[in-house]
């Protein structure tokens, strides 16, 4: 097939493939309901789309490019924005096999280049992270620019293309900072072992200086903005310290499958509690802690180093609190492309061949060649100083699959011309080592049957979602986040006693977790312990003041109480944590009204009305303007309700009211007499009749 033919055909099929199986994905409960770090990623990106620019009043947790990428997307498609940012995932992903399949050819040939291109571009885990609301597809696009730029910069060195350079290193850094090892590395060798004649001292350092400013001007603009909110240096993102202590503090196992819930909130309070306070200083506590381990047991760091590089280089893909396996239940392309059953497809075949190929190309004396050496080294180097998981390998995968290509073609040319090597069977060795481990089923992961219950939680589907609850408990009795949840899912499902006998022993376990103190608070209310309720609520706004969850259930607790006042201040607080939400606006209304404030209460309705057109908003506007004698007003708004909604009894029971308040009585007797015989079952038209029939 012709280069000019192949190339269109293969980023078709790249694409098709991509598009196919995220047609597949959208059967998935996560497709559109995001966990864990991709569940904060978008939290934050539509804060950010919706007017919050700088993304958060504190240092960035994580690294932000990929955040505000993703707050575009949910800017410019607001209603479609879990599909278009999966269509603009795989487009990254097909311009990556592009771009490994340039570098291929540029350093090595087109035989390699295609056999590189398209094992990438058939890589299941490729296709499964370019699927989810994570980093990876900008990670492994940005990094392959970068190295392609940097092997042109080196083969015609000029002052634009070490500025090019620089700045895709700096938008990398942006999206995952380990790439910086890699710049500090290629610097190292470019002025201290880069043995091309053209490259004198001066040059060496001018190219250098050239390509290291801009990636410190690319990330200036976010340290500065971290630093106007704590004055101590975030360069990029606080998370590093506490990622470095869980791969380099001893027990490594235990400490790298830790989960979100108590332990991971014990583990993260840890420099509080030692009273560091802000976001660089507990980074940098852990930091501490973690080189104090390394410095009085360097043995023991030495075998889990080992251990690192060992997980780094086998098949399994290691789940990092997202199961890439899990995924194959409900796609067929990932079927074929991806599982762990006696060989880890693909990187348990990629992964033995990479290191043939790395061997086969080790001695070699070209430049380009060397780069993607140096980067292989540095990205898994930068892997290994924290944890290794199928994630955090992923922005290296592209070299390992190129060298694959290489080392498959070596191979198969020593097979075919039956030369005596060593390659052979250290080949066969390598597959064996490296597959011999596996990935523990996706049925006995507490954490997905967590995941899966919280997933339906959010959807309302309350059985599946207790259905998944108890699962994750029976695997995992201590899951105390997952017991939170199953309070939930009976309190929802109206088994109230159960919901208070879950929510009594989640409180014990976790007391200083606020949302259970106020879920527990509701299954009182339900079980009519007004004193027990009451308790609940209160305990969890000591807890967080700034609860705006807690204040709104509150709030509604006291309405129903009959405490228009006290509910009045606590809807207010929580109009303040959701104040687009409709509803709490509402709600604000009918206690301010019953409270007496009839001002208030109009402002209140107003609101709803205008962030949503909510028709009982506007019908209750009506209302307190029928109540004070401004009929013409009361009119209007009765009328908007029936604009949103037709049908709405309450506005046509009024409107009827109305009539008899202007003196036009039989009219309005007329009407509600037609609107009983249209709904023979409402207690609300059948209470107004008995309001305006003469006593007698």
């Amino acid at each position: 097939m012709g280069n000019s033919l192949f190339l269109p055909l293969f980023i078709i099929g790249t694409f098709l493939l991509r598009l196919i199986y995220v047609w597949e994905s959208t059967a998935s409960p996560f497709f559109d309901a995001p966990i864990v770090d991709a569940h904060t990623f978008l939290k934050q990106a539509l804060n950010i789309a919706s007017g919050d620019l700088w993304g958060g009043n504190e240092p960035f947790w994580q690294p932000p490019l990929y955040i505000y990428l993703l707050a575009l997307v949910c800017w410019l498609s607001p209603d479609d924005y879990f599909i278009v940012i999966r269509l603009v995932q795989i487009v990254l992903g097909t311009f990556s096999c592009v771009l490994l399949y340039r570098i291929a050819g540029r350093c090595f040939d087109e035989r390699t280049a295609r056999i590189a291109g398209i094992a990438a571009s058939i890589c299941g885990t490729f296709i499964f992270f370019e699927g989810e609301l994570l980093a990876v597809p900008l990670e492994v696009c940005l990094n392959l620019l970068l190295l392609r730029q940097l092997i042109v910069a080196s083969d015609d060195p000029t002052y634009s293309s070490w500025i090019t350079a620089g700045i895709l290193a700096g938008l990398a850094a942006l999206t995952r900072p380990n790439i910086l090892l890699f710049v500090a590395i290629f610097v190292g060798w470019l002025i201290l072992g880069n043995r091309d004649t053209r490259f004198n001292v001066r040059k060496r350092f001018v190219y250098s200086l050239l390509l290291l400013l801009p990636v410190f001007l690319t990330i200036l603009p976010v340290t500065v903005r971290n630093y106007t909110f704590e004055s101590d240096v975030v360069l990029i993102s606080s998370n590093g310290g506490i990622n470095f202590y869980i791969g380099n503090s001893g027990q490594y196992r235990e400490k790298v499958s830790i989960h979100p819930g108590m332990q991971w909130e014990a583990m993260a309070m840890e420099p509080v509690r030692a009273g560091y306070t802000t976001a660089a200083s507990k980074s940098d506590y852990f930091y501490a802690q973690s080189f104090s381990y390394i410095m009085t047991q360097p043995l023991d760091y030495a075998q889990t180093l080992s251990y690192k590089l060992y997980l780094f280089l086998s098949g399994p893909e290691i789940k990092r609190n997202i199961d890439v396996y899990f995924a194959r239940k409900y796609s067929h392309v990932l079927c074929v492309l991806l599982w762990d059953h006696v060989l880890s497809f693909p990187f348990g075949l990629i992964g033995p061949l990479f290191l043939v190929g790395l061997i086969a190309t080790w001695h070699s004396d070209q430049r380009s060649i060397n780069i993607l050496h140096l980067y292989v080294f540095a990205y898994t180097l930068s892997v290994l100083l924290f944890f290794v998981t199928a994630r955090y390998r992923i922005p290296v995968l592209p070299l390992f699959i190129l060298f694959a290509a290489v080392g498959a073609q070596t191979l198969y040319q020593h097979i075919r011309n039956q030369r005596k090597s060593l390659l052979l069977p250290i080949f066969l060795i390598l597959l064996i080592a490296l597959n011999w481990t596996a990935a523990p089923s996706s049925a006995q992961d507490a954490q997905l049957q967590f995941d899966l219950g919280e997933v339906a939680l959010r959807k309302g589907e309350y059985k599946r979602s207790a259905m998944h609850s108890k699962r994750a408990l029976t695997l995992e009795p201590s899951y105390n986040y997952a017991r939170h949840n199953l309070t939930v899912a009976l309190l929802h499902l109206g088994q109230t006693e159960q919901a208070v006998i879950e929510g009594e022993r989640t409180v014990s376990e976790n007391p200083h977790r606020p949302d259970t103190h106020a879920i527990l608070g509701r299954a009182y209310a339900k079980q009519g312990n007004i004193m027990r309720a009451n308790s609940a609520f209160r305990r969890s706004l000591e807890i967080a003041p700034s609860s705006g969850m807690t204040h709104y259930y509150y709030g509604h607790f006291l309405y129903d109480n009959k405490r228009y006042t006290q509910a009045s201040h606590h809807l207010k607080e929580a109009s303040v944590w959701q104040p687009n939400d409709p509803w709490i606006h509402y709600d604000l209304g009918r206690s301010l009204h019953r409270a007496n404030n009839s001002a208030g209460a109009i402002s209140s309705y107003e609101n709803a009305w205008s962030i949503g057109r909510l028709p009982a908003a506007a019908n209750a506007i009506g209302a307190v303007h029928l109540l004070a004698g401004r009929l013409d007003e009361a009119q209007r708004y009765f009328e908007y309700t029936l604009e949103v909604e037709s049908n709405n009894i309450e506005a046509l029971v009024n409107l009827s009211l109305l009539d008899v308040r202007r003196g036009l009585t039989q009219k309005g007797l007329r009407r509600l007499a037609e609107l009983e015989h249209k709904f023979p079952n409402s207690e609300t038209i059948r209470q107004a009749i008995r309001s305006v029939q003469p006593r007698r």
